[in-house]
């Protein structure tokens, strides 16, 4: 006898139950994997935010021969973009050199404008731009102020070959210029004046490499450099004539050191550092192992010295006023030359710590080991 075994299926019951465990499944991974997904989202929208930033203010790690060589829209224009339109489409600038950003999928034009839940980032002109597709706000910030991007400072020293600043024989014909974007689409070239000692001040400096003229107008002696100007910052430099054009002046009757007249600066954002210039018309050389500043106000201590670029004394202890500055080594001025002293980290406490202290207005003595002995006061700090 043949028997034919029979296929069972799956009954009613049991496919039911199947669908149910695989509802159950499917629940458990949306739950598990959804908090992902918003994650992925985040983290995707923060990068297009750090790619917005990098348009409008350029990368800070991109550098050409050490210096930053990106700066964005700002750099360019010399002003924050009105609105996210302007990193791709010029609103009529001639210094706009755009476009600053381009869209992970070019099918949709504005989709540098979105975050991943296709809302549209907020951004009015600001140093902010946000984020709220995912329901709350995900900032974007492109500086503390708006002030550390546009009002920067640039500050430097001009001198000839030799070192010696202008005095007041030559201080007026000297002129500074700086190129720097409008913010309206143009270029203007500001000037600032050069004080005796060489000195000279622009403000309201946006980021970004600027061209800068340092003219010596009897014969047309030019100095073109650029400078690099950061967010909150203050671009010092110091900048040499091709040759001796100057003498060098004091009012010590040629016996010893003399204080070149004019040529002590405090300046902006180092009021405790004290920069001064000494010259040697005596006839030989004089050489110098130690030196005493003494003042009466204010409460400050010192400690170091800086001798024409070298370290002559640094370190603990700090030296307060009348205490000897001894020199880790010797220093010479040649007959007719000129050096260049800073006497810098002014703090409030005698171990050279506390706050730092504004030399402005401290009428200075500087005794000499060689005997010569200067006086002047400290002029107010450009900051």
């Amino acid at each position: 006898m043949i028997y034919f075994r029979t296929k069972r299926g799956f009954t009613l019951i049991e496919l039911v139950a199947v669908i149910i465990i695989i509802g159950i499944l499917a629940t458990v991974a949306i739950k598990k994997f959804a908090p992902m997904a918003e994650t992925l989202k985040v983290e995707d929208t923060r990068q297009e935010m750090d790619q917005l930033a990098t348009a409008i203010i350029g990368n800070p790690d991109l550098y050409n021969n050490g210096t930053r060589s990106d700066f964005g829209y700002v750099g360019d224009v010399g002003t924050l973009p009105s609105n996210l339109d302007a990193l791709k489409t010029n609103p009529g600038y001639g210094t706009w050199n755009g476009p600053y950003i381009g869209n992970d999928l070019e099918q949709i034009p504005n989709d540098y404008k979105r975050d991943a839940w296709q809302s549209d980032y907020i951004y009015t002109g600001g140093v902010t731009i946000t984020s709220t597709g995912s329901g709350s706000s995900i900032d974007r910030r492109l500086a503390g102020l708006s002030s550390h991007i546009l009002y920067n400072t640039v500050t430097g020293n001009i001198f000839d070959l030799d070192g010696t600043p202008p005095g007041n024989d030559y201080t007026d014909s000297l002129s500074a210029q700086l190129s720097v974007p409008d913010g309206a689409g143009s270029v203007i070239i500001k000037t600032a004046p050069v004080d005796p000692g060489g000195y000279f001040n622009f403000d309201s400096i946006p980021i970004g490499n600027h061209d800068l003229e340092l003219i010596y107008i009897p014969d047309n002696d030019t100095l073109r450099r650029f400078v690099s100007v950061r967010p909150n910052s203050d671009a010092y430099g110091e900048y040499y004539l091709a040759a001796d054009v100057w003498t060098a002046g004091g009012g010590g009757g040629g016996t010893g050191i003399e204080f070149v007249a004019d040529s002590d600066t405090l300046t902006s954002g180092n009021c405790f550092k004290l920069v001064f210039w000494v010259s040697n018309n005596s006839g030989s050389a004089i050489t110098v192992t130690s030196m005493t500043l003494t003042w009466g106000s204010p409460v400050a201590y010192y400690k170091n010295i800086i001798w024409n670029g070298t370290t002559a004394r640094s370190g603990n202890p700090a030296l307060g006023t009348g205490d000897v500055a001894t020199f880790s080594s010797a220093q010479t001025i040649t007959d007719g030359a000129s050096v260049r002293i800073q006497a810098e980290q002014f703090h409030q406490n005698p171990g050279g710590t506390g706050a730092p202290v504004d030399m402005t207005g401290a009428t200075i003595t500087i005794d000499f080991s060689d005997g010569s002995s200067i006086i002047f006061t400290a002029d107010t700090c450009s900051g």
